[in-house]
């Protein structure tokens, strides 16, 4: 005890020095040992008694605390220690066993015979605990499904780790119940999925044990190959004819979908083909192999048989026509053999697939596109606006490439489409009625000819303005292109029989030679005035509408305004009473109603047309100017370029005249009487109401007739003017001219009279078709040798 007490008097003694020096350090540093005393598990220094407060030391700090916990764990390891290896580990192991979970991913079988086959597999475990492991199998796996023991299998190690494990490994599977594995056979190759049960004794290697015999029971639930019901064609072709008229060689590559894991070598395997009952001839694949869980390739060649009864001709006919047309046709395959090594059948497999019934849709994995490239050499459309927008389309020649997918001998013979058009991204019209017309096919250039008989275009409703621009364009353009698309059939022999190929889609774009209505020239002749009234002059002529194109339009009735192409002024209407525009110059009678508003114009025209002049016109269309509805927009768009000539050889109106005057007027009033005898060269009759002449000889002014009167020139006739006075000019001038120079040039005029040319320059007011006709005044120029006469009374 007094030991004791002394250290404890000692520890305050020492407290109460350090307390006493520390008075002397400076205030930082006081507080600097403050708080380093604060952190030594004592308590602090008590100042208000002026001495150290007792220290206690925490119970965990003690070394008799730690002792007693370290003999306690010793005690509990020599406890747990073979608990856990001895009881818990195995039993844990076979708890991990029963929950972890196998599955298969591929399980490949060849080499197969009677007992057995050979089997490489991968798959995996998960669940499979936290701790690495590796598990063996000193026993073969038995498999089960259904009950029945199928066969066995030994396995390699497997190494665990993180819960999982990897499978990969290649056996030998025994076959244990030949009966029940080759049911199994069956059902796996049509069910959608089946159960399979792995049985055997295992041991693991786990935490530096070797755990033995732990029961293995595990349910490998897998995806049976379910009839291969995605079953698709890749590529169907016939190579060429079977020899001795025997049909056609056949290939067909395919891909049997397998949705199982497990997979096998098939070898040779020989199939019947079917469609809706009717035998088509049997296929083999060589070096067959069914792959787990993917699709599998497989090429069977054999033969298409040739058919003769009608209904299988018929089948024949839908099949192709379907293939062609890119329309799947479900055909079905019955097993006939298979042999793993080519040569020799093994049971279980062959009864397998001999039971199985495949259903293989044939289709093309593309679009065959087999008609291409149509050309419509001549196409004619005729409008009738009694039914509109329903004109009749027809075309004596077309032609279209073709591409069979097959290499036999086919011939066409006859051939029917229904077609639509299609322009700038819209379909405007159908031709719904197919039409068998007759054709001819060279196989070896791929190309086919036949006609379009003529058949109704019916155009969409909500295309008649697009359909109406297109004829347009048809119009105007030097070329236009459109697609067609539509439906042909054909009626073919080939090696199988005499079918009907129905419904083959096309799709092609088509460049035609447009009318080229705006360059052309369209040429005039045989210009005829033929009549008048009061509101036109009516004149017939010819107008070459230039077709350089194969296409032909025909619209009924067409009305066309005329301008003068050099001062853009109106001149009336062009009517064509019947437009029918094919290939070539086409000559089309016409009628042109003339009636300017200028009437400077109409006066310069007419008299231009008299002496033979060309006259540039221009010939421009409105949507009034026909009646038929799907041409109104292409009337609308048409300026035509024209020239129309006048009368050739320009005629002399005036053919003769006579003057007669006497010193006296000459003198005098100097006036001549003069009558002249005019022709019309018009096809109708000419009615003058007076004329404006000037007359001159030899460039000297002789005088002006200046009449008012009334006559009518039959058409194509002549007549004699009523006497007209010829003013001379006054003055001395005149005189002299006549003394010194016309009468010494003539001397015969007093002794009964000589024939003078003089120059004549006329205005004649005239009504063209009579007196009711059109009027207008006519200005030409002419020399015409007049009979004068002169005498002294």
């Amino acid at each position: 005890m007094s030991t004791g007490s002394d250290e404890h008097l000692t520890e305050k003694a020492a407290a109460h020095k350090a307390s006493s020096s520390s008075e002397d350090l400076p205030y930082s540093a006081k507080e600097t040992e403050y708080n380093d005393d604060k952190d030594d598990g004592f308590d602090e220094y008590d100042e208000e008694y002026g001495h150290a407060a007792e220290k206690r030391v925490r119970f965990y700090k003690t070394k008799r605390f730690w002792i007693r916990c370290l003999v306690i764990l010793v005690i509990l390891l020599a406890i747990l220690i073979p608990l856990i290896i001895f009881v818990i580990l195995p039993k844990l192991v076979q708890s991990i066993v029963n929950h972890s979970e196998m599955s298969m991913n591929q399980l490949n079988m060849t080499d197969a015979s009677e007992t057995g086959m050979k089997v490489s597999l991968t798959g995996g475990i998960s669940n499979a605990g936290i701790f690495p492991a590796t598990i063996e199998f000193p026993e073969p796996i038995i498999v089960s499904w259904e009950g029945h023991k199928l066969g066995s299998m030994k396995m390699s190690a497997i190494k665990a780790s993180g819960g999982s494990a990897t499978i990969v490994d290649s056996t030998t599977f025994t076959i244990i119940d030949k009966e029940a594995f080759g049911t199994f056979a069956k059902e796996m190759l049509s069910i959608e999925h089946f159960t399979w049960t792995l049985t055997s004794t295992v041991q693991v290697h786990a935490v530096g044990r070797v755990i033995k015999d732990i029961n293995l029971t595990k349910e490998l639930k897998m995806l049976g190959m379910n009839g291969f019901g995605k079953v698709t064609i890749d590529s169907f072709t016939m190579p060429g004819d079977a020899p001795n008229n025997g049909g056609a060689y056949v290939r067909l590559v395919t891909s049997m979908n397998n949705p199982s894991p497990i997979g096998m070598v098939l070898g040779t395997m020989v199939l019947d083909m079917f469609y809706q009952g009717t035998f088509l001839g049997q296929v083999t694949a060589q070096n067959a192999v069914l792959v787990g869980g993917s699709p599998s390739p497989l090429v069977l060649e054999g033969i298409l048989v040739r058919q003769t009864n009608q209904t299988d001709l018929d089948n024949i006919s839908v099949l192709m026509s379907n293939f062609l047309g890119g329309k799947v046709t479900m055909t079905s395959a019955k097993g006939v053999s298979v042999k793993p090594d080519g040569v020799t059948a093994v049971s279980w497999l062959s009864n397998g697939l001999l039971a199985l019934t495949l259903n293989v849709p044939l289709v093309s994995p593309v679009p065959l596109n087999v008609i291409r490239d149509i050309s419509i050499k001549d196409m004619g459309m005729v409008f009738n606006p009694a039914n509109p927008f329903v004109p009749t389309a027809s075309s004596n020649t077309v032609t279209a490439g073709f591409k069979l997918p097959f290499n036999i001998t086919v011939g066409m013979t006859n051939v029917s489409n229904t077609m639509s058009i299609h322009y700038k991204g819209k379909t405007l019209a159908n031709i719904d009625t197919a039409v068998w017309a007759e054709a001819r096919s060279d196989i070896a250039a791929g190309i086919i000819t036949f006609g379009l008989p003529p058949s109704p275009l019916v155009v969409q409703e909500d295309a008649k303005e697009e359909f109406g621009q297109f004829v347009a364009d048809l119009t105007v353009n030097q070329e236009q292109s459109f697609a067609v698309t539509g439906l042909a059939s054909a009626i073919s022999t080939t090696p199988i029989g005499t079918v009907k190929l129905t419904g083959i889609p096309f799709n092609s774009n088509v460049t035609m030679t447009g009318l080229n209505f705006n360059a052309i020239d369209a040429a005039v002749t045989n210009v005829i005035v033929s009549g008048g009234n009061e509101d036109h002059i009516i004149m017939n002529q010819t107008v070459a509408l230039p077709n350089a194109s194969n296409l032909t339009v025909s619209g009924g009735s067409v009305l066309l305004t005329v301008y003068d192409k050099v001062t853009d002024q109106y001149l009336g209407e062009l009517s064509i009473p019947n437009l029918n525009v094919v290939p070539g110059a086409n000559p089309t009678p016409t009628n042109f109603l003339f009636h300017p508003k200028n009437t400077t114009l109409r006066d310069q025209f007419l008299s231009e047309y008299l002496t033979g002049a060309v006259f540039p016109l221009k010939v421009v269309g409105t949507k009034d100017s026909t009646a038929t509805v799907e041409l109104k927009q292409a009337m609308s768009q048409v300026t035509i370029s024209s020239s129309a000539p006048g009368l050739m050889p320009p005629p002399n109106l005036v053919v003769s005249g006579t003057a007669v005057s006497t010193i006296g007027t000459l003198v005098g009033n100097r006036q001549t009487t003069t009558t002249v005898n005019m022709i019309n060269p018009l096809a109708t009759d000419l009615y003058i109401s007076g004329q404006v002449t000037q007359v001159t000889w030899k460039g000297n002014f002789f005088g002006t007739i200046d009449a008012k009167y009334e006559q009518v020139v039959p058409a194509k006739g002549t007549a004699s003017t009523p006497s007209l006075i010829l003013q001379h000019p006054s003055g001395l001038e005149f005189g002299l001219f006549l003394t010194t120079q016309f009468v010494t040039s003539y001397p015969l005029i007093a002794l009964g009279g000589a024939m003078v040319p003089f120059d004549l320059d006329v205005l004649m007011s005239v009504r063209v078709g009579g007196p009711n006709g059109y009027p207008a005044t006519i200005h030409y120029k002419q020399t015409q040798e007049i009979l004068t006469k002169m005498s002294l009374f």
